[in-house]
This record gives structure tokens, sequence and C-alpha cells, in this order.
């Protein structure tokens, strides 16, 4: 058993018994890292592992218990006497080493489970820093734009331009427009989402998220990636303990087929002069005390557990394959997982290091052409348009960015950057 692993036990314990959730102050503003803690306390499936862990820990007393002494009454042999079973073969301690591992399965579970919400949690907080930003950038442009048509509202009264340039910008201002609603829809639902991911009714309805859509720098090589998945992932620590199990299992079908002893101890008491006797057997006579002596055990001719011996044999076979396609599958899910992020990390590269600016520029120049006469309305339209598509792709492009920096570290089994 890993040194962390009563601690582990500890915590999960301790957050079983908490109550679902405490009456508290109204949460107007989240970060990530409160999501994720807001999670960890209140998510119903994380509860319902952590109360495996507790089965598991009652189902090593049980597995330690030893046979109860039976009091026994019989007027065919003695007034009154015990009987006590004696296990064989080690019985007990095979019980208390196959409980004590699923209690470690139930551990490594509860741990896989908090890996997947958090991941969950995180991917979900990045949905809706990328609908703020997109909200954020909508809002610019519009102001943007208004200030645009202000200035050709004038050139038309003025006679500058032709009412139907004057259309073309209002057609352009309503694109600007629609990008302001769908945003604040798609803000609105993440924070639906994430409010009902947390289970947290004291977030309120329009709460502050917290953070922008940041680029970090992460460079760890592929091999070093996989050998700390392999240590880290607590399903592989499942399935590895799974297979400690079924040997233990093992051992505890063979303990089973040794042949228990049960010891019996009897007094027996008769009066002088009765009429009757407790045992009609008995004849009555001078008062008389004896105490009886005696065992048993079963004739294991037919029965020595040879079913389950072979059952356990087959599942630790079984067990050992499945740890092996675990470990397989964590290689596929790092590779993948770190060949989605580079892609993602060198596009985002491509949007800060050449994109952003030639669309920046690409604008200002119209701009400048435009208010100067030396170009039309469909060259600055076209040009704030290709600004508002590069810079939402590139918001996109970093959401994904990050969605992928969190995938790689649930595929890990850890943070793989702090």
């Amino acid at each position: 058993m890993t040194p962390f692993r009563p601690l582990i036990w500890a915590a999960a314990l301790a957050f079983a018994l908490l109550p679902l959730y405490a009456a508290a102050a109204e949460i107007h503003s989240l970060s990530v890292e409160q999501a994720v803690e807001l999670a960890l306390q209140r998510n119903p499936t994380l509860r319902a592992q952590s109360l495996s862990i507790a089965s598991g820990k009652a189902n090593e007393v049980t597995a330690g218990l030893r046979p109860n002494p039976v009091f026994v009454s019989s007027s065919q042999d003695f007034t009154a006497g015990l009987s006590q079973l004696f296990e064989r073969g080690d019985k007990r301690q095979r019980r208390i080493d196959s409980a004590k591992l699923s209690t470690d399965i139930a551990t490594s579970d509860f741990t896989d489970i908090r890996r997947g919400l958090v991941f969950l949690v995180r991917k979900t907080f990045t949905d809706a820093l990328l609908a703020k930003s997109n909200l954020e950038l909508a809002q610019a442009n519009l102001r943007n734009f208004q200030e645009v048509e202000a200035v050709n509202n004038i050139r038309f009264e003025k006679g500058d331009i032709s009412g139907a340039d004057l259309l073309k910008i209002g057609l352009q201002k309503l694109q600007f427009q629609n990008d302001v609603a769908d945003a604040t829809l798609a803000l609105k639902t993440a924070r639906t989402t994430l409010r009902t991911l947390l289970n947290a009714p004291e977030l309120v309805e329009d709460f502050e998220i917290e953070g922008t859509l940041s680029f970090k720098e992460f460079d760890t090589s592929l091999t070093d990636l996989k050998e700390l998945a392999l240590r880290n992932r607590p399903d592989l620590r499942s399935a590895e303990t799974l297979t400690k199990k079924t040997d233990a299992d093992i051992r505890l079908a063979i303990a089973n087929s040794y042949t228990d002893v049960s010891l019996m101890l009897g007094y027996h008491h008769t009066e002088p002069g009765l009429t009757s006797s407790i045992n009609p057997l008995f004849p009555t006579g001078p008062q008389e005390n004896s105490v009886g002596f005696g065992f048993s055990f079963p004739l294991r001719i037919f029965d020595r557990n040879q079913g389950e011996i072979a059952r356990t044999r087959a599942e630790a076979i079984r067990a050992s394959s499945m740890a092996e396609a675990v470990r397989n599958q964590i290689n596929g899910d790092v590779e993948i997982s770190y060949g989605t992020f580079r892609t993602s990390q060198e596009r985002v590269r491509l949007y800060e290091e050449v994109y952003l600016n030639r669309a920046k520029e690409s604008r200002e120049i119209a701009q400048f052409a435009y208010k100067s006469g030396a170009t039309s309305i469909l060259d600055l339209l076209e040009a704030e348009r290709t600004y508002r598509g590069v810079q939402l792709a590139y918001r996109q492009a970093l959401a994904t960015y990050l969605t992928n920096l969190h995938q790689l570290s649930a595929a890990v089994g850890t943070d793989v950057i702090k």
C-alpha cells in the first residue's frame, strides 16, 4: 500500500460526510480554481464513489471477524454446551488481504473519476472564457462600426456617398449586432452549464467569469509524458491492483478448500429421585455431573472448492490482460492528446505572429483610405469582415489550445503546467 493511500481514504471519507452543500452567501464571480474546488466538493458522482471507499473499509472489518462461538442445548448429549469453529488454511488473513485490495481499487476509481471531473470543469470554464471574449470582441466591433456609421451618415447628408453605400453599411452593422446577440447567448449558456456542473445554486445568474484566454508555453517530450502517465494514471493503478486482488482471491479460494474443524464442549447434570428426566433416554438416578468433549468436520469428498479455484485463476489471467490493455490505451491517449495539443499550439502561434497583425493593419489601411476617398465602401467592409473573422478564429484557436492542454493533463494524470 502506498504511503499516501490512507490520506486519500481519509479525504474521501470526509468528503462523503459533507452535506450536499452548506448554506453560503451568493457567489458573484468565479475563477477556474474556484470552479474546480466547488465541483470536487459538490459533485454527486464523486460523492457516490467516495462512499464506495467507506463501504470497502467496512468490508475489511467484516473480513477480519472470527467465527462466533455457538451455544447449544441438547437433552440427548448434554444439558448445555459451546461449539467453536476453527478455520484452517489462514482463511481470515486471506479474506483481509482481498478486502484491502478491493478498497485500494475503490480509492483508485475515486481518483480516476476526480481526474475526469477536473477536466470537464476546466473545459466548461474555457468555453465560458471563449464566450466572454467573443462578447467583448463583438461589443468592441459594434462600437467601432457605429463610429464609422455616424461618420457616413454625415457624409450621406452632404451627398458624399450614395444611399446604396449607406445601406451596405447598415447591413454590415446588422452582422455586428447579431455577433453581440450570439455571444451574449453563448455566455449565458456557459454560465448555466457551469452552475449545473458545479451543483452550486448560490452562483448568481450573471456571475462574472474571471480570467482570460491566454497562451501558456509548454515544452515537454512525448516520451517524458508517457512515463509520467504510467506513474500517475489512477485507472492503471486500479487495473494493476485488480491483478493483485485476483492473486489474493486465488489464495483465498485455495484456503477455503481446507477443512475447518468445530470443537464442542458440553456439560450434563441430573438430579436424584426425579420422576421424569430432561432426556427420557437417560434413566433417573443419583445426582450426576458430566463433561463432554467432541469435534466435527465435513468430509470433503465431493466439494473441495475446485470450481472457485478455477474461476479465480481465470480471473487472474483476465485481470492481467486488462491491465496490459489499459497500459496500451494510456500510451495511445497521451500520444493522441500530445499531437492534438501541438497542432493547436502551432495554430495559435501562427495567428499571434502573422495573421493578427496583418488583419489589424489591413483594417487600419482600409479605414484611412476610405476616409481619404481613395477606396470604396466595399473595400472597407471587406477589411472589417476579415478583421472580425481573424479575431474570432484566433479566440477559438486559443480556447481549443487550452482545452487540449487540459486534455493532455487528464491523459497524463497530473497537471503538465503548474
